[in-house]
């Protein structure tokens, strides 16, 4: 490891031996050789650079010990983190490429307490069986009594990764906010971008490895991919009576499995709106219009492509901080790409109580009104039907936490709903936790 200035070098290399049993003493499996360079450089308190390099060779040294194809491993890595102009502007960059082997995967279903999981089972063909293609992510408490494991399978597949994950966070507040005229005016917009990729690929192109915007999720050579870009453009974003902001985000997953791959992709464009009438009432507005494509191979009945729109107007009084009352409301569309529609709208209410040190309580009420022209029984309407039913539909809910000591405190959850032709589902819980 060198010094000079303010960049330290640090050549590095390792070697490290796997032992295993063969049910009567430990005997040496594989051994590994690392060769690397980092370099760390920090020209001030407003810069930083790390990068690293490192190579790994694998050996085998029993094969009857370890059942793993030896392997040549190559990883780089920058790390870059920038603020200019009195940290107006925060640049944050992370890339990385690499290469190995993967295991192919396989999952199922396991069955858990209700409420604790994650997914859950609707039998679309009737027939008793819990089929791949029946588990749906939860919408309600009581229906979350599945998770979902990933399980190794005996193939491995030959990769090679990229990731890259970039920042930008913009506020000329903190240079033009005391200027005048139209700097003054631009001071009140800030605008942050955030992007992740994560890219596996078992095909050695230069324009797909080291590129992490490929990412055709119908090409055969691409293992997994996953992929965020979130963009919020604000005005007014600390102001306390008007703002506003808009976002777009695209998102894009692609898990390879053993018998086939998943891939899911979701756009959309938001507008949000707040403005405070009066020191107690705020009105709200949230509108969004995007699309949910879905497209997998190891099973059917899975596929669609569908474009949204929905509008959620609120308006909400606070005549303290200790309660909050608001009537909110939304509507949405949705049109699949083979010609089925929904259309939701909903009217309900919340409020919130809270007692500094001693406990909170808060209930909310929902109707809901649901057109739907296609099969309910299907993985297309649970996602356009939003887990309920054609027609008229209930939802409430009350909660209800309570410190008894400075060590003890008591949760208490209910929730209900109702839809027409069905009966009333309740559910509830209570949690009590202990501070030491």
């Amino acid at each position: 490891t060198l010094n000079v200035g303010r960049l330290n070098y640090k050549v590095f290399y390792r070697e490290r031996l796997d032992q295993r049993s063969d049910s009567t003493r430990l005997q040496n499996a594989a051994k590994a050789k690392n060769l690397g360079l980092n370099l760390d450089l920090n020209n001030n308190a407003s810069q930083r650079i790390d990068f690293l390099i490192n190579y790994r060779q694998l050996q085998i040294v029993n094969e009857k010990l370890i059942q793993q194809t030896p392997e040549n491993t190559l990883l780089g890595r920058v790390d870059f983190d920038k603020k200019l102009w009195k940290s107006a502007l925060t640049w944050n960059t992370f890339y990385e490429i690499g290469s190995g082997l993967e295991l192919k995967k396989e999952f199922l279903y396991i069955q858990v307490n209700d409420g604790q999981g994650i997914y859950t089972w609707i039998d679309y063909n009737s027939d008793g069986i819990k089929d791949l293609n029946e588990f749906e992510i939860a919408q309600f408490v009581d229906q979350a009594s599945y998770i979902r494991v990933f399980t190794p399978s005996n193939e491995y597949v030959k990769t090679f990764s990229n990731e890259l994950n970039q920042g930008v966070f913009f506020k000329p507040e903190k240079i033009w906010s005391s200027k005048a005229g139209a700097l003054k005016f631009l001071s009140r917009f800030s605008n942050q971008v955030r992007l992740r990729i994560n890219r596996k690929t078992n095909n050695f192109k230069s324009s797909e490895v080291f590129n992490p915007f490929y990412g055709n999720v119908r090409d055969t050579s691409l293992l997994s991919s996953s992929s965020n870009m979130h963009n919020t453009l604000y005005f007014n974003r600390i102001n306390s009576i008007f703002s506003m902001d808009y976002t777009y985000q695209n998102s894009l997953t692609k898990t390879l499995l053993a018998s086939g791959f998943d891939a899911r992709a979701q756009i959309y464009n938001e507008l949000n709106f707040r403005l405070n009438i009066l020191r107690k009432y705020t009105l709200e507005t949230s509108s969004q219009i995007g699309n949910k494509t879905v497209n997998a191979d190891y099973t059917s009945g899975r596929n669609y492509d569908l474009d949204y729109f929905l509008i959620k107007p609120s308006f909400i009084i606070q005549p303290s901080t200790s309660f909050r009352f608001s009537i909110d409301t939304r509507y949405s569309e949705k049109k699949n790409s083979a010609g089925e529609t929904s259309f939701v709208s909903e009217i309900g209410f919340q409020l919130k109580y809270n007692e500094a040190n001693k406990g909170s309580l808060q209930a909310a009420f929902s109707y809901l009104a649901i057109k739907y022209n296609g099969v309910e029984n299907s993985a297309l309407g649970f996602e356009m039907l939003e887990s309920l039913k054609p027609g008229a539909n209930y939802k409430w809910n009350v909660g209800y936490q309570r410190s008894v000591s400075k060590n003890l405190q008591i949760s208490i959850q209910y929730n209900a709903r109702k839809s027409e032709s069905n009966k009333t589902i309740h559910s509830g819980g209570m949690e009590v936790r202990a501070f030491f």
